[in-house]
């Protein structure tokens, strides 16, 4: 009995050393496959959803056209450094829009209050193009004195306007540079300098760039040193950035005042809806809470615009 048990021991051994192998070994040809598929043919990205928010933004675009609002649009979205068309930008916020509708409606089983937040979502998206084109021109701001130095150095040791500004895009960072290495190559296809520079002006949308364009102008029409000048430029600009970083440290206490009093409610209101619902049954579920809670919103963004006014101090 004991020689048996041990057969039997021996082979159940075996048998379950055999099924590992065999496991082991038909992981390693699954992979083997996978790897030989990818290898013959690449894995792709889904393109449906792709092609279709290609084909809304294409749609997007020609409804709008040339009207005054695909205009500022266009406007903005090349302020704040994007790539997006404006078609496009509207066929996202469209379907954010209907997204957050649906969530927000199915969460607070109320059909205003969801369209209340499809509505506002447009909103939202041009207030953080809008903050995304304002960092984005402070950092032109920022950069510019530096800019101005080089420039004014090169054109000290001779060389012309269009190499220091050649020079300026290669030893730059971005997003100045990339707007002169869009002068240079604009230039290079037989458009004129001046009318480069003052188009990068308007596309920015900066007053110091448009004052270093038109210094540039009028020493280009009238001659002199311009070396002089943008050193002159530079230097009151950076006093200007000098003078707004301390407005900014002064005006710090009133501007987190503001971002408290407005996320404030948003955060209670946040934790009553998860941990506490039935607090706010009554602003979800009866037609006078809907229309005070939509009150209640339209106030907070008036009060938030309200309050950056109020701490937006122009240097």
């Amino acid at each position: 009995m004991t020689f048996l048990a041990a057969i039997f021991v021996g082979a159940g051994v075996l048998m379950v050393v055999f099924g590992l192998a065999q496991r082991s070994s038909g992981r390693r040809e699954h992979l083997r496959q996978l790897l030989e598929i990818e290898l013959e043919e690449p894995t792709k990205s889904p393109e449906a959803l792709s092609d279709l928010m290609e084909k809304a933004g294409a749609y997007a675009e020609r409804a709008m056209g040339k009207t005054a609002t695909a205009v500022s649009l266009r406007g903005r979205l090349t302020q704040a450094g994007s790539n997006l068309k404006a078609g496009e930008f509207v066929a996202i916020v469209g379907l954010f829009a209907a997204m957050l509708g649906a969530v927000v409606w199915t969460l607070s089983n109320s059909l205003l209050i969801g369209l209340l937040a499809a509505v506002f979502t447009p909103l939202f998206g041009l207030m953080y193009l809008k903050s995304k084109a304002r960092k984005r021109l402070l950092l032109l701001e920022a950069q510019l004195p530096a800019v101005l130095q080089l420039l004014a150095g090169s054109l000290d040791s001779g060389s012309s306007l269009l190499l220091a500004l050649e020079l300026a895009g290669e030893e730059g960072d971005a997003p100045l540079a990339t707007e002169l290495n869009r002068v240079i190559a604009e230039t290079r296809v037989g458009r004129p300098l001046l009318e480069s520079l003052e188009a990068m002006a308007q596309r920015i949308g900066s007053k110091d760039i448009s004052w270093t364009v038109e210094a540039i102008r009028i020493q280009h029409q009238t001659g002199g040193k311009l070396a002089d000048t943008l050193r002159v430029l530079a230097e009151f600009m950076r006093a200007r950035l000098e003078v707004r970083g301390e407005v900014r440290a002064l005006s710090a206490e009133a501007r987190i005042s503001g971002k408290v009093l407005i996320g404030m409610p948003i955060a209670i209101g946040l934790f009553l809806f998860i941990f506490r619902r039935g607090y706010l049954d009554p602003l979800l579920t009866t037609t006078l809470g809907q229309l005070m809670l939509g009150a209640a919103v339209v106030g907070m963004i008036l009060g938030s615009f309200w309050m950056r006014r109020l701490v937006q101090v122009e240097v």
